[in-house]
């Protein structure tokens, strides 16, 4: 009756993972990807937490670059620094390392079908249509086709750059923040010495100028090598991730986190939760079990995804001045070691617990805006 046992919709690195634990499983699974070359165009920042190995497979030479920590700039170029003694992110290639995960997900049994964009889902019946004509089924379906065009999110720009008559500690990175695309930042990821990826990600569509700028206070003297553009979902806490036979995955399922926009650490973890889940309702024949796998997840992330979403629109509130206040406010009471300690690209709640326990909080935001942040953390 049925094609495959599961059709993983999207060889993204979500989607390439999951399609490569459930095959691990013996069962039947078909990658279906709209693309003929995984991977292209890249449309990220390649900057993932270094727990990725604790959660997926990484070699290393997909990583181009190790960071320690990163300096953050105000408005007014205050900065301070957060430094971490071991290595805190990679830098990696991208576009390989997608083609690595969905090679993987091919060595393990799954069929990789390229030059298949799905036009229509059926999510009851366990069945996607082709290119508006072929059909396939499958008692379990997964979304991870990314973002769509009716989903909310921000935008992302971003060039390669190569500075000519500078150099620069490749273990930092760069963070800017800017009342005018709160609450997205602008960042500067080093490669190496000279070469960086400069970009920023907001709701506002600022032109690739206002770019140009920010690359401006590094180096007058630069090439742009590359420029890179994609979308980065909205992280929705209370996102239902499962509907009739189908469950949702990756930035599909909007699983990023807020104050960065990343998402791979999230999408692995949901990834084997989701195999687990994919498992147990094929072996009892029960596509109402795949509610486990929404359940899960929102288990380990519902908090962290809500806290961080408490520090987005709080800096949402501040203009530049307040930006400005909270920076030096830092850097005044010296509160940069606690952040280096506490502090966590993946998990930023007991930063934020901390700074709640030491009565830190108020003490940085403007006394004008103060009521209208207390009503964000109640």
């Amino acid at each position: 009756m049925w094609d495959y046992d599961v059709l993983v919709l999207g060889a993204g690195p979500s989607g390439s993972t999951l399609a490569r634990l459930v095959a691990d499983k013996g069962f039947k699974v078909a990658l279906v990807e709209k693309k003929s070359i995984v991977g292209l165009p890249l449309q990220c920042a390649g900057l993932v937490s270094w727990k990725i190995k604790k959660v997926n497979i990484l070699p290393d030479k997909f990583i181009i670059n190790k960071v320690k920590g990163a300096i953050i700039h105000s408005p007014s170029e205050h900065t301070i620094k957060i430094s971490k003694d071991n290595v805190e992110a990679y830098v990696i290639d991208r576009i390989s390392y997608d083609q690595y995960l969905a090679e993987k997900a091919v060595s393990s049994g799954a069929e990789l079908l390229k030059n298949k964009k799905v036009t229509k889902i059926d999510h009851n019946k366990g069945e996607i249509t082709i290119n508006n004509e072929d059909k396939l089924s499958a008692p379990i379906l997964v979304n991870a086709m990314g973002f769509k065009p009716n989903q909310r999110g921000f935008l992302a720009r971003q060039y390669l750059i190569e500075f000519n008559d500078t150099r620069m500690n490749p273990e930092f990175l760069d963070l800017k923040i800017n009342a005018d695309i709160s609450p997205g930042f602008l960042w500067r990821i080093p490669l190496s010495e000279t070469m960086t990826r400069i970009g920023f990600f907001s709701k506002s569509r600022k032109p690739w100028s206002f770019l140009v700028k920010f690359i401006k206070t590094f180096s007058t003297q630069f090439k742009i090598l590359e420029k890179y553009q994609g979308n980065i979902p909205e992280a929705n806490p209370n996102k239902k991730l499962y509907k009739g036979r189908c469950i949702l995955i990756g930035d599909a399922a909007s699983q990023v986190k807020p104050t960065t926009g990343g998402g791979l650490v999230m999408g692995f973890k949901a990834a084997k939760i989701a195999a687990e889940t994919i498992e147990e309702a094929l072996d009892k024949e029960d596509p109402s079990l795949l509610k486990k796998y929404d359940e899960k997840y929102h288990e380990i992330y519902g908090n962290e995804i809500k806290n961080q979403l408490r520090v987005q629109k709080t800096f949402k509130l501040l203009d530049n001045k307040g930006l400005d206040h909270l920076i030096l406010k830092i850097k005044e009471k010296n509160l940069e070691n606690i952040i280096s300690e506490y502090g966590d690209m993946d998990k930023q709640t007991p930063l934020i617990q901390e700074f709640l326990k030491r009565g830190l909080i108020q003490s940085m935001i403007p006394s004008f805006i103060w009521n209208k942040v207390t009503r964000l953390w109640k």
